[in-house]
């Protein structure tokens, strides 16, 4: 079950408070959805009156950026603050939402200027719906989830199924579409991902992001998965390392597109780390830190193998690679070891392929329909 939290600012419009919004909240209330209003500042008794007659719970709470609030209707409902979406107006929703460990929905018609650069927002309250409507039939659970000695891997989506071909390219295109049509699609894949993430406590410690880049990356930052890790990145963590238009690998030489070669050893990570390296902009700034890496698609794990060992030779404390789709069951856990500089041009000599073993995985199929009909 998910629960709605807004403020006053969400039920008002020029001429104060608005029927309509009213309304459309309680639509939500009556399809089963939890709607409470968190304000510090109160409202007027009849329009606590009328919330009241439609089903919506009016809280007064001071202090509310704290993320108290949260934490209380989660407790009060039997669920976990991953599960309380936040519609953000205002910028004190959005600390709310992020302290209190919610999911943040930014309100698009909101003018504040914090609101305006965050990757999961809404045009209005009917498509805040739909997006409730997925988001609440996702249980949370990663159709994969493995972990190897040195790093871990997620993946949301099976594709083995849906693409007996085994043509990443066509998943590819999908998720650029998604990605590029944005709307209630768009957001309800960012928030079913960041409430999966949340559950499975990936976003904890110190956080950097970063982007597996494609074969001919641009290394300006602008592939479609560098818009959707951003939206993943302003709407569920309270501090970003990665500068935008500074992408966390680069790209020297263009690779061999693997999902569409089929001529060599599709494991051998070496045409991987021969083509590219971390960007030296965060020469000082990755030890320490958890580092997600996110990829559109995967099916023998080496772009995640790759990106680990680059970035435990820069001092990452720990590596997961997220990809919105897996095919098959070849997933490998691959340790390699960079014998040169990370954030420059890795030879022949610079790195050594140490072992390759299974991932100690398991596989959930719920709700996998649902994703694959986001993803079109």
């Amino acid at each position: 079950m998910l629960a709605l939290v807004i403020s006053p600012d969400a039920i008002r419009d020029r001429f104060g408070i608005s029927k309509c919004a009213i309304d459309a909240f309680a639509a939500i209330r009556a399809q089963g959805t939890p709607v409470f209003v968190v304000t510090n500042r109160g409202l007027l008794d009849s329009v606590v009156a009328d919330l009241n007659q439609r089903g919506i719970e009016y809280v007064l709470a001071s202090g509310r950026q704290g993320g108290q609030p949260i934490k209380a209707i989660a407790a009060s409902l039997g669920i976990q603050p991953h599960d309380v979406m936040v519609l953000a107006v205002n910028e004190v929703d959005m600390q709310m939402a992020k302290t209190g460990g919610a999911i943040l929905i930014a309100a698009g018609w909101s003018t504040n200027p914090r609101l305006y650069g965050l990757g999961m927002k809404v045009g209005s309250i009917d498509q805040l719906q739909e997006v409730i409507e997925v988001t609440d039939g996702w249980t949370g659970s990663w159709w994969y989830s493995g972990k190897g000695s040195s790093y871990e891997v997620r993946a949301l989506v099976d594709l083995s199924s849906k693409y007996v071909s085994d043509d990443q390219a066509i998943f590819a295109r999908k998720v650029t579409n998604t990605a590029k049509n944005g709307g209630a699609r768009l957001t309800a894949l960012l928030a079913v991902t960041c409430r999966s993430m949340m559950i499975d406590q990936v976003l904890t410690g110190k956080l950097f992001w970063g982007v597996y880049p494609s074969s001919s990356s641009a290394n300006d930052d602008s592939e479609v998965l560098s818009d959707f890790v951003q939206g993943l990145r302003t709407s569920a963590s309270n501090v970003r390392f990665a500068r935008r238009g500074e992408p966390l690998f680069l790209r020297h030489t263009k690779s061999v597109k693997r999902s569409t070669s089929f001529a060599g050893d599709r494991t051998d990570p070496s045409n991987q780390i021969e083509t590219l390296y971390l960007n030296p902009v965060y020469r000082s700034q990755l030890k320490g830190r958890n580092v997600v890496v996110v990829d559109d698609c995967t099916t023998y794990g080496v772009s995640f193998a790759v990106a680990a060992a680059f970035l435990y030779k820069a001092g990452a404390k720990h590596v997961v690679g997220i990809a919105l789709g897996k095919f098959g069951n070849r997933l490998s856990h691959t340790t390699i070891e960079i014998l040169s500089d990370p954030f420059e041009v890795v030879d022949r000599t610079g790195y050594k392929v140490v072992s390759i073993e299974d991932f100690t995985g398991r596989t959930d199929s719920n709700a996998q329909s649902v994703l694959q009909a986001l993803i079109s």
